[in-house]
């Protein structure tokens, strides 16, 4: 354990490290969300290549989602055209940049880790930030509830700092631009900053200037798109908290969905950080303080204050999806490192800083240990069980006509158009799922601007967005060795060898049939042993016209 936090020291190998483990996620993490492909990659493949689909919360009417965000990285994204128009390696460059991105904030946490608490306590945040699967999944995601995650660590790194401006500035843009609920990870500073430090002219200045700073350029681009003055922000604020039906429409959820989520995610983390409220009072009501912490056991509660914030407050939503829960997860890591640093002192103090040191080295190895073997074997689960749909596409051949490629109980896997070759279009063919699809953008000079009689918020499906089975060139489809149904709504396409032949194949996890842990975690020569895998497959119609 001396030897890796002496490791740590060195500024060189934490910025490497950070950086090269949030490459490895923009490379080998899967879309673990259908929001992020329809809700961001499509709308920015359509800002980029003038083709990409639309959902409702696009639609002039409802306007919930900022063109704005979408130019942050279609910005850079444009840059790398010049060179090449390759969609894949364009949707990779965007996801390595968000990775050092997340990784530069990182880094810069640790340093102010660091100096207002410690050395421990950085080394510790960072080896469990490192090797935490909530990390891998959501450092590299298009999502606006990734961008609030880079926000939190921004604004963590402000606070710490006592840099008022840079907390106020960061979380203003995060709100206007990404996801106005962010702000909720600002709460305690902001109280602290109004009754206790009594700055309330700072405060008020300085959200008003960069309100309109950031605000301004926003509401003009995104009323630029929409063809009427839009305000975002404000939009999804009033759907989600001011409508009679809201998000629940999309399914609601006990709070054991967050509970299964962030166990799978932060496992050892997860349940140390939330005991350290528990240690943190039983030490204030002792009068027991950490001696090398520069921080008391109150005020590193009230630092960690924001997640106990955000979990309350997204806990008692009906409404519960991953992604939702993003923007702290570096508060996992954080709550850890300072209940086992607090830990270490009552310990030293106990037993005395000799007799201590066997008993501290044997605790840290033991949480380290598990969560770096509990969060590699997740992040290895995910890549490797569940990437098909990302590679399936890739046997496409090129083509100078314009073909289809149709999914039917498999569109919500759809990775997205950048992971089309030229000249391919996605089409949506009937199953069971009867809400609403996405479209495609109206492709004209305005296309962002046309009100379309198809879209609702309501989640109601519309003819309009299906297309006919028999029309399709290729189909992707999931075959778990039924058999084939015509009379069925999502039928075995695969086993239908008169109407469809295999053009590539990938194995992919059967969910309902395997076993809960073994689906869930990868372990060397046991997994595959209680693994039940179908075939991910993509379908070429028999007796296609020759490719041109």
């Amino acid at each position: 354990m001396l030897g890796i936090m002496s490791a740590l020291k060195s500024n060189a190998v934490v910025v490497l490290s950070l950086v090269v483990v949030r490459l490895q996620s923009a490379l080998y993490s899967i879309i673990s969300d259908c929001d992020e492909t329809y809700n961001y990659w499509e709308p920015l493949h359509y800002l980029l290549k003038g083709k990409g689909f639309q959902t409702w919360e696009y639609s002039p009417e409802f306007a919930l989602r900022s063109y704005s965000y979408l130019w942050l990285h279609g910005l850079p994204a444009k840059v790398l055209q010049l060179v090449t128009d390759n969609g894949v390696l364009i949707f990779y460059f965007v996801r390595c940049l968000l990775a050092v991105t997340c990784a530069l904030l990182e880094y810069r946490l640790y340093r102010i880790l660091g100096r207002k608490c410690g050395g421990g306590v950085a080394s510790l945040w960072l080896l469990f930030q490192l090797t935490s699967a909530g990390m891998f999944i959501s450092s590299a995601a298009l999502l606006p509830s990734s961008f609030s995650m880079y926000i939190t660590l921004a604004t963590m790194a402000a606070w710490l700092n006592e840099d008022t401006r840079t907390a106020i500035a960061v979380t203003a843009f995060s709100g206007m631009i990404g996801w106005p609920f962010a702000v909720i990870v600002a709460v305690p500073f902001v109280l602290e900053l109004l009754f206790k430090k009594r700055k309330f002219l700072d405060f008020f200045k300085n959200a008003i200037l960069y309100g309109a700073m950031y605000g301004v350029p926003i509401v003009l681009i995104d009323s630029l798109y929409f063809g009427t003055f839009t305000v975002a922000a404000l939009n999804i604020i009033r759907y989600n908290v001011f409508t009679s039906h809201g998000p629940d429409l999309y399914g609601v959820e006990p709070i054991m969905f967050y509970v299964k989520n962030l166990f799978l995610n932060h496992n050892i983390t997860l349940m140390l950080s939330l005991s350290y409220p528990l240690v943190v009072l039983t030490a204030a009501c002792l009068g027991v303080r950490n001696t090398k912490n520069r921080l008391s056991p109150m005020q590193g509660l009230w630092l960690m204050s924001p997640l106990y914030l955000w979990l309350f407050v997204f806990a008692i939503q009906p409404h519960k999806e991953e992604r939702f829960i993003f923007p702290v997860y570096p508060l996992f890591a954080l709550g850890t490192a300072l209940l086992m640093d607090q830990l270490f002192s009552h310990m030293r103090r106990i037993l005395g800083a000799g007799r201590s040191s066997f008993p501290n080295r044997l605790m840290g190895f033991a949480v380290l240990a598990v969560a770096l073997c509990l969060g590699v074997s997740r992040m290895l689960a995910t890549s490797m069980y569940y990437r098909a749909p990302m590679s399936v596409l890739s046997d496409l051949p090129p083509t100078n006509e314009e073909l289809t490629v149709c999914y039917g109980k498999e569109w919500y896997r759809f990775p997205g158009n950048f992971f089309l070759p030229p000249n391919y279009r996605a089409r949506f063919v009937e199953s069971s799922f009867t809400g609403m699809l996405p479209a495609y953008y109206d492709e004209t000079q305005n296309g962002t601007q046309i009100v379309h009689d198809y879209f609702n918020d309501q989640n109601m499906g519309h003819p309009h967005m299906l297309f006919e089975l028999s029309r399709c060139d290729y189909l992707v489809d999931f075959d778990k060795g039924a058999f084939y149904d015509e009379l069925s709504a999502e039928p075995n396409y695969s086993v239908d060898r008169k109407t469809w032949s295999i053009a590539s194949s990938v194995e992919f996890v059967q969910a309902e049939e395997s076993a809960s842990f073994a689906r869930a975690y990868y372990v060397p020569l046991l997994s595959y042993r209680y693994l039940v895998w179908g075939r991910y497959n993509l379908l070429r119609r028999n007796k296609m016209k020759p490719i041109s």
